[in-house]
């Protein structure tokens, strides 16, 4: 409310005035001035006084006490009284609230437009911050934009895992992450560039990274796994990264890329190399450690890496390290177990200790102590049923494929040359690698034709050890002092780092690699770690309040949630514009709140009114 003078000149060339009160209002989004009172050309009040006239009016409205002024005018307090009054008797009312404006919208011609989803990307920003990552770009130099993109980035390859290619079209068209990061879409050579950068600093990323990670969950620094995975690649080979080896997966008709990782006992990366994919496994162990620093943790390792020489080197280095012998696990001991325990899903474990495996003297100096190591044999019953069904699946195959090869020389058109039936059991025994060296072949031939006359299997005594051995594997470990379960249950942990490779490849597009330049290969390996990282630290969260769901589930389910664009048009040339988020479903809610972040749909949406020349809508109808 407030009071104007307009001054005006009538055609007789007088000059008048006309005093006005005023109040302010909004009408279809344009602040407009309404009429109140006509306080008439000759308002006794000057100028200068009127604010404190209508602080006087309002309180007088409002029911309020009386201003007491320093100037006790009459002309001001009948003035006051005068415009309380009138619109006391026009009916305003001070307290009424300004009416809700109304808008005519044309229903028929509604949009739902840009459907992108928000869930998750709004929870692993909230992760990368608690992870103090954004920080850490910054201090390494980064520059502002590309430190938003780097997130970015990372929070695609977690929601839409795939190349940088697929990441840029996520982010243009799928996703509202640059809505989230207030920040332009950038053309695909910048997203290059950025996963360059993080690739060459990626050591002091993670030393960076590892560190924050310890202040949020004070981890256990005594123990760490190592482990290598490869990917494979479609396309011609250019880059020295890319070589042909062994592949886990089976793909050796593709060239390979060998991640190395070191996990603590968390599950959260410490340090993460990349090598060309025909490297040793055994020959990795040794940079691994070097990058430790003055760290001296027992190092957890498989089979593969648990090589004679590494085994030596760990010694020298006076670490402690727990693996599995790599030779074959002897028979089952009929001696009752030292220790019999059972694991968290209820199967049954029993440990021996074989001192008849230990190498060490009588009585050992306090110098040679670190050189002992110990053998300590783990049976468990779930692991022997298995094998043991694998084992008679493996030999019924075999047995059905000699069986038929046998019965196929009494039957016309099935072969029966005698050297032809010898290079068949030769390529069954190659096809039955698994168990046909526990079975002793014999052909015999036909006397007075080329034709084989009998195809006859028998099992040798070997079958029956490794029957004896099932569920039976055989650990060495440096620590003398643990107890037998500790150091099965300190070994078994080792599966952290399989389901992370796990995670890495089927939930967080680590394969295949699309890339043939070395610079990208590795960019394209280490943004699937700090993406690993966020997801850890989500999934770390969330078990400790009983959600153990893999990320795969999570993402899909925060991958529903979307934000929403509608056009309401309001004429033919304006048009109402609401960015609306869906809200959580029960399952996201209960995740939001364990991990104590935000999620306000109505605190994100947006209200603007946009001009549309181009756009004509239909006039509505008079209902």
């Amino acid at each position: 409310m407030f009071i104007r003078a307009n001054h005006y000149i009538r055609k007789n060339g007088e000059e008048r005035r006309s005093v006005l009160l005023l109040q302010s209002q909004r009408i279809k989004g344009v602040s407009r001035h309404k009429t109140l009172l006509n306080l008439g050309q000759e308002f006794p009040v000057p100028k200068p006084d009127w604010p404190e006239l209508i602080r006087e009016v309002v309180a007088r409205l409002k029911g309020q006490p009386a201003i007491v002024f320093e100037k006790k005018d009459p002309d001001f307090q009948n003035a006051v009284d005068d415009t309380a009054r009138r619109l006391l008797d026009q009916g305003f009312n001070i307290h009424a609230k300004p009416p809700v404006e109304s808008v005519k919208i044309f229903p028929d011609q509604v949009e739902h437009v840009n459907s992108r989803t928000v869930a998750g990307e709004r929870l692993a920003m909230e992760a990368i911050q608690q992870l103090k990552l954004p920080e850490i770009l910054r201090q390494l130099n980064l520059p502002e934009n590309h430190v938003q993109l780097a997130c970015a980035v990372i929070v695609g390859r977690m929601l839409r895992p795939g190349s940088e290619r697929a990441t840029h079209h996520w982010m243009s068209y799928t996703s509202s992450i640059m809505e989230i990061l207030n920040t332009k879409l950038p053309c695909l050579n910048t997203l290059y560039d950025t996963s360059d950068w993080l690739s060459k600093h990626r050591h002091e990323i993670m030393d960076r990274l590892y560190g924050t990670t310890k202040e949020l969950f004070d981890g256990d620094e005594t123990i760490i796994f190592y482990d290598l995975t490869n990917a494979f690649y479609h396309g011609q080979v250019k880059g020295a990264l890319l070589r042909y080896g062994r592949s886990k997966q089976k793909r050796d008709d593709c060239p390979l890329v060998t991640l190395a990782l070191t996990l603590d006992a968390s599950g959260f990366p410490r340090n993460v190399e990349i090598l060309p994919g025909n490297v040793g496994e055994p020959g990795t162990l040794r940079q691994a450690i070097e990058k430790l620093k003055d760290e001296t943790p027992t190092v957890i390792m498989d089979a593969g890496i648990a090589t004679e020489e590494n085994i030596a080197y760990l010694k020298e280095k006076e670490l402690d390290w727990i693996c599995v012998r790599r030779t074959n696990a002897p028979a089952v001991p009929i001696q009752e177990p030292e220790q019999a325990f059972e694991t968290a899903g209820g199967v049954k474990i029993k440990a021996w200790e074989l001192p008849e495996l230990q190498e060490r003297e009588p009585e050992p100096e306090e110098h040679e102590i670190k050189d002992q190591e110990r053998f300590v044999y783990v049976h468990s019953e779930a692991r022997q049923a298995t094998e043991e069904q694998i084992l008679a699946s493996k030999c019924a195959k075999y047995e059905a494929a000699l069986t038929k090869l046998h019965e196929g020389l009494s039957k016309p058109k099935y072969l029966k040359n005698y050297e032809k039936v010898l290079v068949k059991t030769g390529r069954l025994k190659e096809e039955h690698k698994k168990v046909s060296h526990t079975y002793e072949v014999t052909v015999t031939k036909k006397k007075g034709t080329k034709h084989a006359e009998s195809v006859r299997f028998t099992k040798r005594e070997v079958h029956e050890d490794r029957l004896l051995a099932a569920g039976g594997y055989v650990l060495r470990t440096s620590h003398i002092d643990w107890s037998l379960e500790k150091v099965a249950r300190t070994y078994w942990r080792l599966t952290e780092i399989e389901n992370t490779f796990r995670v890495m490849k089927s939930d967080l597009g680590l394969r295949p690699i699309y890339h043939s330049n070395d610079k990208r290969i590795e960019g394209h390996l280490f943004i699937t770690v700090l993406a690993y990282h966020v997801a850890q630290l989500v999934r770390t969260k969330l078990k400790k309040d009983g959600i153990h769901d893999s990320w795969n589930t999570i993402r899909n389910e925060l991958n529903e949630i979307k934000r929403v664009t509608t056009k309401l048009p309001m004429s033919q040339t304006r048009a109402l514009v609401l960015n609306v988020d869906q809200n959580l479903t029960p399952l996201l809610e209960r995740v939001f709140e364990i991990l104590g972040f935000s999620y306000d749909p109505d605190a994100t949406r947006t209200k603007e009114l946009l001009s549309d020349e181009s756009k004509t809508p239909q006039k509505p109808p008079d209902s």
